[in-house]
Formats: C-alpha cells, sequence, structure tokens
C-alpha cells in the first residue's frame, strides 16, 4: 500500500477597504441588527488593549470571503498589551484592527449567539494566516 501525500493550497483571501460613499452601509452589514454595539465593542477593545490608542478615524474592509474587521487609521506601531495571556508587544494599527475586531466579535457572539458573527469571525480567521503580521496576532488572541 501506498501513502499520498497531497498537500492542498488554501485560496488567497483578499481586503478591500470600503469607500467612503458605502461606509455608513457598512456597519449594519458587517454586525447585522446588532451593530451599534458591534462598533462599540471593536472600539472599546483597542482602547482596552492599548494605552496609545486615543481614538479617531477608522478604516471599514470587507474580506472577499465574507468575512470583515476595523482598523484605525494610524501610521504609527500600537503596543498592545493583554495580561490575561502575557501578550505584550508592539503592531501595526491594520493588526491591531484586526485584534480589536476578534475581541469585539467574540463579545458579541457571547451575548447574541448570532451564528453569521460566528461565520465571520472564522473568515477572518482565515485571513488572518495570510497577514503579514499572524504571529502577533494570533499571540495577542490566544
Amino acid at each position: 500500500m501506498s501513502n499520498i501525500n497531497v498537500e492542498t493550497e488554501s485560496p488567497i483571501i483578499t481586503a478591500q477597504r470600503v469607500e467612503d460613499d458605502k461606509r455608513m452601509d457598512f456597519l449594519p452589514k458587517a454586525f447585522g441588527a446588532d451593530y451599534l454595539q458591534g462598533e462599540r465593542l471593536v472600539f472599546s477593545w483597542l482602547r482596552e488593549l492599548s494605552d496609545d490608542y486615543q481614538g479617531g478615524y477608522w478604516h471599514y474592509y470587507w474580506l472577499s470571503n465574507g468575512a470583515f474587521y476595523m482598523a484605525p487609521d494610524i501610521t504609527s506601531k500600537l503596543r498592545l498589551v493583554w495580561a490575561n495571556n502575557f501578550f505584550d508587544s508592539e503592531m501595526s494599527a491594520d493588526a491591531a484592527g484586526i485584534v480589536a475586531t476578534f475581541y469585539g466579535l467574540n463579545h458579541l457572539t457571547s451575548i447574541t449567539f448570532n451564528e453569521m458573527l460566528v461565520d465571520r469571525y472564522y473568515g477572518l480567521r482565515a485571513y488572518t494566516d495570510q497577514h503579514p503580521e499572524a504571529s502577533l496576532i494570533w499571540h495577542a488572541i490566544d
């Protein structure tokens, strides 16, 4: 009997920034009926994780697999600290936004049990594997 080793390559998941004229539709489509709470949770989680974050404009991203994330419009790195998993490191605002989106989605799904949000959470996980700062993101949400 012979063993066949087949390696399959995962499809590339792309991120597309939401254009200004479509921003008003993003949150209700991303979070569903709980969009106000979802937005607040993502913002609040980044405030909790980073003393460097002082509020501001955020970019919204749709992923080609149907998931999404939000990221602050900041050019400098942010230091994130989460004592519950001993995480303390700097990362780009894009990566920090992904981390905050993970925490926000996790928090919201524990309240609403919304299957759409669970699917979006796992879609974001699939995208994270391809992110240049994947290792930092995984450590931050571990």
